[in-house]
C-alpha cells in the first residue's frame, strides 16, 4: 500500500509540475504578445539607458534608446575638384513664354567656385549614430521656383521638416519628388505662389532623390531627406559644416549629381568639444561617370 500511495503522490507532483511549467509558459507568451492572441504582433521593447548630464535627450534610429557618449564635437571642410571640368552650357528653353523670355537659363548640374570649391555636394551620415541628440524644434524651409528652375538646386530636409514650395514665377509649375521609399509629391504650383504648398517627407532616404517640373522637363533639383540632423550640402566655395556630432569616428557617404556615389565611407574623427577639419578631394575624372544607383526621374510634359 505504501508503495501505490508513494506512486500516486508522485503522479500527482508530476502533474502539478507541468502545470506550473505550462502556466510560466503561457505568461510569457502573453508578455511577449501586444496585440491579442494567435499570431497577434510581436512586442519588441524599447529600452532606455540614462545618458550623461551633457548629452540632454539623445536618440537613436530604430527606437527611443539613449546611450551615454563621451561628448560632441563638429566637423567642418571643404569640398574641392581637381583638375579642369566641362561646364554644362546655359539651357534654352523652347517652351512656355515665361520661360522663353528667361532664356538663358544656368545650368546648376556642375557649380564650382573659388580655389577648386565644388558645389551641391551632399554630406551626411547614411543612418542615426548612438548618442544622436533629440532635435529641437525644426524650422520651415523654402523651396522655390524661380526664373523657370528650382532653388535651391540641392536641399538637405529631415523628415516630418516643413518644406514651403513657392512659385515666383508668372506661370503654373509642377513640383513632382521621386522618392523610393515613400509616396511621391506632385503638386501644381500656381503663379506667384507667395505662401508655399507645404510638403513633408514621412522616411528617410538612402540617398538624394530627385525633384522635376512635369511642366518644364529641364527644371531639375535634389532633395535628401533624413531621420537624423547629420547631413548638409555644400556652398559655391565647397565649404560645409556639420554640428552636434557623437564624438568617435563617423563614416560620412560623399554624394554629388554628376559622379553618384564619390565616397560610400569617408572616416572622420570627431573630437570631444571641438571640430574635425578636412578637404575632401573629388578627381574631374569621376564626373564624367555615375556610380551607384541613379535616382528616379519621371517628366510628364503637360505642354506640347
Amino acid at each position: 500500500m505504501r508503495s501505490v500511495k508513494a506512486q500516486v503522490n508522485s503522479t500527482n507532483l508530476l502533474r502539478c509540475t507541468l502545470m506550473a511549467a505550462g502556466l510560466t509558459t503561457l505568461a510569457l507568451s502573453l508578455s511577449g504578445c501586444q496585440k491579442g492572441l494567435g499570431g497577434g504582433a510581436r512586442y519588441e521593447p524599447q529600452v532606455t539607458i540614462l545618458a550623461d548630464a551633457d548629452a540632454e535627450d539623445v536618440a537613436v534610429a530604430g527606437g527611443a534608446s539613449t546611450v551615454e557618449v563621451a561628448g560632441y564635437g563638429s566637423v567642418k571642410g571643404r569640398i574641392v575638384l581637381e583638375g579642369s571640368v566641362t561646364t554644362p552650357p546655359a539651357i534654352t528653353p523652347t517652351k512656355d513664354d515665361v520661360c522663353i523670355a528667361k532664356s538663358p537659363i544656368p545650368n546648376d548640374r556642375i557649380v564650382t567656385g573659388a580655389n577648386g570649391g565644388l558645389a551641391n555636394v551632399f554630406i551626411y551620415l547614411g543612418k542615426a549614430p548612438a548618442g544622436t541628440k533629440k532635435p529641437a524644434a525644426k524650422e520651415s524651409l523654402t523651396f522655390d521656383q524661380q526664373g523657370c528652375r528650382f532653388l535651391p538646386h540641392c536641399l538637405f530636409v529631415q523628415t516630418e521638416q516643413q518644406v514651403l514650395v513657392l512659385n515666383s514665377d508668372n506661370t503654373l509649375h509642377n513640383t513632382h519628388t521621386n522618392p523610393q521609399r515613400q509616396p511621391a509629391f506632385n503638386q501644381g504650383v500656381q503663379p506667384n505662389e507667395k505662401n508655399g504648398v507645404p510638403l513633408t517627407y514621412a522616411r528617410g532616404e538612402k540617398q538624394p532623390i530627385s525633384v522635376t517640373c512635369d511642366i518644364h522637363p529641364w527644371m531639375l533639383a535634389y532633395h535628401l531627406p533624413l531621420d537624423h540632423p547629420y547631413g548638409v550640402v555644400s556652398a559655391v566655395d565647397g565649404s560645409f559644416e556639420i554640428a552636434d556630432l557623437p564624438a568617435g569616428t563617423h563614416e560620412f557617404t560623399i554624394w554629388h549629381e554628376a559622379a553618384g556615389v564619390i565616397n560610400g565611407g569617408y572616416k572622420v574623427e570627431i573630437p570631444v568639444d571641438g571640430t574635425a577639419e578636412v578637404e575632401i578631394k573629388v578627381p574631374a575624372a569621376s564626373m564624367s561617370s555615375f556610380n551607384g544607383e541613379r535616382p528616379k526621374r519621371i517628366i510628364l510634359s503637360m505642354i506640347p
